[in-house]
């Protein structure tokens, strides 16, 4: 399979770009955490088995856990989120994941996927809504399911940035000429699961790696959130999400992997208005070194 140019595809990077990580002067080099050594290599399937459960970090923002690891030839990222609002911001709106080499927050390399699209398939009305006790909870259903596993199967595209002559727009199913490697997945949970890998060469044009050579790195996941609706609009009618937002609620699953999700997500906010975090754009950031082998 070739490379596919940008093409079509250029209005919405355009947009990513414009609510992305962003660029800043403010590194946080002293709050790097210690990097996770792979001990073998992650395959890219969009399925959570290979890292740790519960994921080790979570922004309760964003509603979202993230992890990251690395091995000499590769950095692996990872994000995973069971809350409904922010797989419908993700599935819809897209998701933009940026590294800086240098620990800050001024990417040089961005992934875009997966991409912004029109797909109808998350239409929902107000019934849909399932708040239950000021909580979000439960498995979702089988209709649910359903939706989020055609929303998954219908984001085919992905864009890289920053990332020279390798930089446009790629099939999922394809491996880019520089080696980055992208996947969403759902599991039986429901939990939404991203992952990505990234050569080492694409990043610093070399895989040497030596204690203390490396400067901290830093990774974004930005989620953009749904234009808010006219006050009014009938609720109890069909809400196109393509313009306005959907009804519907979080689904953080109790049962799910060690409860990533569902940690602090913000019940208070979610009684007082359960769509707010639908309309909210987020960034979350985590500093880190890579590791060296043991």
């Amino acid at each position: 399979m070739t490379r596919r140019p940008f093409g079509k595809l250029s209005i919405a990077v355009l947009i990513l770009v414009g609510w992305s990580c962003g660029m800043s002067k403010h590194a946080k080099t002293g709050n790097a955490a210690p990097g996770v050594w792979a001990a073998q290599p992650v395959d890219i399937d969009g399925d959570s088995k290979e890292w740790p459960s519960p994921y080790p970090n979570y922004d309760a923002k964003g509603r979202m856990a993230y992890a990251t690891s690395n091995d000499n030839d590769y950095l692996y990222v990872t994000m995973e989120t069971g809350d409904e609002l922010t797989q419908i911001k993700v599935l819809k709106n897209g998701l933009t994941m940026s590294i800086d080499t240098g620990g800050g927050k001024s990417p040089q390399f961005i992934i875009n996927y997966p991409m912004p699209n029109d797909n109808s398939t998350f239409d929902m009305t107000k019934a849909d809504m399932k708040v239950k006790n000021n909580e979000y909870g439960g498995v979702p259903s089988k209709q649910q399911f359903q939706k989020l596993k055609k929303g998954v199967d219908a984001a085919t595209q992905y864009a890289l940035e920053g990332f020279g002559s390798c930089s446009g727009g790629y099939n999922v199913n394809q491996t880019a000429p520089c080696g980055v490697k992208v996947r969403l997945g759902l599991d039986a949970y429901g939990e939404l699961v991203w992952e990505a890998a990234i050569p080492l060469k694409a990043l610093y044009g070399t895989t040497e790696t030596k204690p203390g050579a490396r400067t901290p790195v830093s990774v974004c996941f930005a989620t953009k959130g749904m234009k808010k609706p006219d006050a009014k609009t009938d609720e109890s009618s069909s809400t196109n999400m393509a313009s306005n937002g959907m009804s519907g609620s979080g689904m953080n699953n109790p049962g799910m992997r060690g409860g990533n999700a569902r940690r602090n997500t913000g019940v208070k906010s979610a009684a007082e208005d359960p769509m707010a975090h639908l309309y909210e754009s987020t960034k979350t950031w985590k500093f880190f070194r890579l590791a060296d082998k043991p």
